[in-house]
């Protein structure tokens, strides 16, 4: 009985790595169909509304001034910029000012505004911006971000489809510094992004990604401006979800957005990807669930080790092994070769790169809560965001009536 038993136990782990290694050629597959498309497409429609580029700032990012000026530098007929500050002493403020005297020449300028509208400070940015806001297209990116001259020919160009209500872009990690800067662009290129376009095939994107969301205006108004993204963590997922509820499409370019990253610790990236993965945990808890089959390395460690103990063969105990270390290679070549990543980690950190992944996603089962610059909050079903001292209502579901305010966003 025993027996038959670890026999069923060691099926499954067998079919486990199976469905992991066809995840593996499924991302290979997303990405050079991605890749095809962009190249096939590689022409821009004659569409170039009037554009206002909303720009978020809290405090210092690595080459902030370049990735800033990037926004600055657009083939584009008509567009407006605005950064916004909640801190008159923010330092990224001098940089700020500079780049508004060297691009004279252009719309662009900066609002300090201490005002907050609800828990997520960066939304609250945003509706401190909105007034000043002068076109019908509102374009919000992270601050982290760079972009090519052609950036806004090439997002803008989708809305000459009536359907579309917003467009959204992938985003590639280019890394500044330690080994935790390194570990952090592999998962943004290697992980994330492969997962992203392999959602698009299954199914129409119904969110955006913070790399880039663009959205028409009145779409904006129609569900309540930003301010009903004030309370959510994971913003740029909702502004996707409720314009996708309107019956518009969101559209996902083919624009790849480069993202500086630069992580001080090994620490840090745990916190910051614990807060990524918690929030998910909580808006998409099936999706998120089956993502386990991304920590391809350690489920083929767990296979080979079950096969081992049953037929005591090393070598068809390697073979799982063997499989996905190729699958993951062609991967991380592949990723690295089509996003144009330069600094995104070395092949020999796949395995470690891995083993954090699945530390992680371990971790963020053990609790809803997570730490936003030094603040505590927890996450609910709805995404909502909460100070440690959270209430419950009748239906034993958390109030949202007592939000957190942070310093920090």
């Amino acid at each position: 009985m025993q027996t038959e038993i670890f026999n069923i136990i060691n099926i499954f782990i067998i079919l486990i790595c199976l469905c992991s290694v066809g995840y593996l050629l499924f991302a290979l597959f997303a990405l050079e169909l991605f890749n095809w498309k962009r190249k096939k497409d590689s022409t821009t429609d004659d569409f170039n509304p009037a554009v206002t580029v909303l720009k978020p700032v809290y405090g210092l990012d690595p080459e902030m001034a370049e990735n800033l000026s990037s926004f600055c530098q657009q083939n584009y007929s008509e567009y407006q910029i605005i950064f916004g500050i909640q801190d008159k002493n923010d330092p990224a403020i001098p940089i700020i000012e500079k780049i508004i005297s060297e691009f004279k020449n252009i719309d662009v300028s900066y609002i300090v505004d201490s005002k907050l509208h609800g828990a997520n400070h960066k939304v609250s940015n945003l509706i401190n911006m909105y007034p000043s806001a002068k076109h019908d297209y509102l374009l919000i990116a992270d601050s982290d971000m760079r972009v090519s001259n052609d950036y806004l020919a090439n997002v803008m160009s989708a809305f000459s489809d009536s359907e579309v209500g917003a467009v959204t872009c992938l985003y590639s990690g280019s890394a500044r510094g330690k080994i935790a800067s390194s570990l952090n662009a592999m998962f943004i290129n290697q992980w994330f992004l492969p997962s992203v376009l392999i959602s698009k095939i299954l199914q129409p994107i119904k969110y955006c990604l913070g790399a880039t969301m663009i959205v028409r205006r009145e779409l904006l108004d129609e569900i309540g401006g930003f301010h009903t993204l004030s309370n959510h963590l994971a913003d740029d997922y909702m502004l996707g979800k409720l314009v996708s509820d309107l019956g518009y499409k969101i559209h996902l370019s083919d624009f790849i957005v480069e993202n500086i990253v630069e992580e001080a610790s090994i620490k840090d990236l745990i916190t910051h990807e614990l807060r990524w993965a918690r929030t998910l945990r909580r808006v998409e808890p099936l999706g998120y669930a089956f993502t386990f089959l991304t920590d391809s390395l350690v489920i083929s460690g767990v296979t080979a080790i079950s096969i081992f103990m049953t037929t005591s063969n090393i070598l068809l105990a390697l073979l799982p092994i063997a499989l996905i270390s190729i699958a993951r290679t062609v991967l991380h070549l592949r990723t690295k070769k089509i996003t144009g990543s330069k600094y995104a980690g070395s092949l020999w950190f796949v395995p470690l790169r891995d083993i954090l992944s699945f530390y992680i996603r371990v971790r963020s089962y053990t609790g809803n809560e997570i730490q936003w610059r030094n603040n505590s909050f927890k996450v609910d079903r709805a995404g909502l965001i909460h100070t440690e001292q959270h209430k419950l209502n009748k239906d034993g579901e958390e109030d949202i009536s007592d939000l957190a305010t942070s310093q920090d966003y």
